[in-house]
């Protein structure tokens, strides 16, 4: 169950920041055992061990994170902020 709360971005901003640090935390544990640790979500290289040294929940490398954040289309599909933030 906690996983399944933790895809809902909605739920994450009601919970808090602790609540998706944690769940983020799990994620990254199961990518371990999925030996899908340490690759990029979007592209599919891999992440830099600096950065995941940084930041061990990284799910992106520092390429496609930098497009995801600056709103790339392919990333905000269907995302509403103010929506999710009435919840």
């Amino acid at each position: 169950m906690l996983r399944e709360l933790a895809t809902d971005e909605a739920v994450c901003i009601t919970l808090g920041p602790g609540y998706s640090r944690a769940t983020e935390a799990i994620d990254a544990l199961q990518r371990i055992r999925d030996g899908t640790y340490g690759i990029c979500a979007d592209c599919g290289k891999g992440i830099p061990e600096a950065r995941l040294h940084a930041k061990p929940e990284a799910t992106r490398c520092i390429a496609c994170q930098t497009k995801y954040e600056l709103g790339s289309p392919a990333h905000t599909e269907g995302w509403n902020y103010v929506t999710a933030r009435s919840a």
